[in-house]
């Protein structure tokens, strides 16, 4: 039997107008056991769901867990989906931590969906779901995808850290690369190639590369540079590839016009 550590919703406070598509939510959270490939992880979603909802597995990167991503799994939450929250086995390994934290989380989402003792039985949907992550979680995110191919349905890397030999990714599912021209651990050159793999392997991707985007806006708390934009930005890649709302590609095109001043290079294919 799991245990379930149930923790009291957070009422949702930040409003982001642009998404529309679900009424804001209170999050609720509740831990699951370790596993080989993870140390923790916390699920998060709308209190009193009730439907079969979208669901993402998140990870933070090198020396992060869980929390240093907690606002973009609680975001997301707000707005309809679950999100399964990870920290892998070792914060100072490989990418391939990472990468294999979120194989095994997908597999969790399945579990946890027909596990008749959890508060999430029967309100996954196995058929619509993605992954995100930051820095090495962003390069396991692409690693895994490539893995997954279309068992997985949208993609979303923030800043992802992957070594020369291993850019060569060729994820398949709609895929999004936000990433920092001012990142001095993930260099412009790195994304420029690994951004060259993505274009060829995805017929639906995004790579919007921030003018001052830094590596430390995604997992500080106190810097907040970009984040409206961040969360605005990965709740319409989702609600469009995930939800399946049509309406999402014109929350797209509008965030990328009014951002626009932000962005140093978009490439963006629907």
């Amino acid at each position: 039997m799991k245990f379930y550590k149930f923790i009291p919703p957070i009422l949702a406070s930040i409003l982001l107008p642009l998404i529309a598509t679900t009424a804001q939510a209170d999050v609720c959270q509740h831990e699951i056991e370790a596993s080989e490939a993870i140390k923790e992880a916390v699920y998060f979603y709308p209190c009193g769901i009730s439907e079969l909802s979208p669901a993402v597995t998140l990870t933070g990167g090198y020396g992060n867990t869980y929390r240093n991503l907690q606002w973009m799994a609680e975001t997301l939450s707000e707005k309809g989906y679950v999100v399964l929250a990870m920290t892998p086995t070792n914060i100072y390994g490989k990418v391939e931590q990472w990468r294999d934290a979120h194989l095994a989380g997908q597999k969790a989402l399945v579990i946890e969906n027909a596990n008749t003792e959890s508060p999430l039985n029967n309100r996954i949907d196995i058929h619509r779901r993605g992954i995100a992550g930051f820095s090495m979680g962003g390069g396991g995110t692409l690693l895994a995808g490539t893995e997954l191919k279309d068992d997985i349905k949208a993609l979303a890397a923030f800043a992802p850290f992957l070594l020369q030999e291993q850019r060569n990714v060729s994820p398949s599912a709609p895929t999004m690369i936000l990433a920092g021209e001012k990142d001095l651990l993930v260099t412009n050159e790195s994304i420029d190639e690994i951004k060259g793999h993505v274009t060829q392997s995805a017929d639906k991707h995004l790579i919007a590369v921030y003018k001052n985007g830094r590596h430390q806006q995604w997992y500080r708390a106190e810097i907040t540079t970009n984040r409206e934009s961040y969360k605005a930005m990965t709740l319409a890649w989702f609600d469009r590839y995930l939800k399946g709302h049509a309406s999402a590609q014109t929350a797209i095109n509008s965030r990328l016009e009014s951002d626009s001043a932000l962005f140093s290079s978009v490439e963006h294919s629907e």
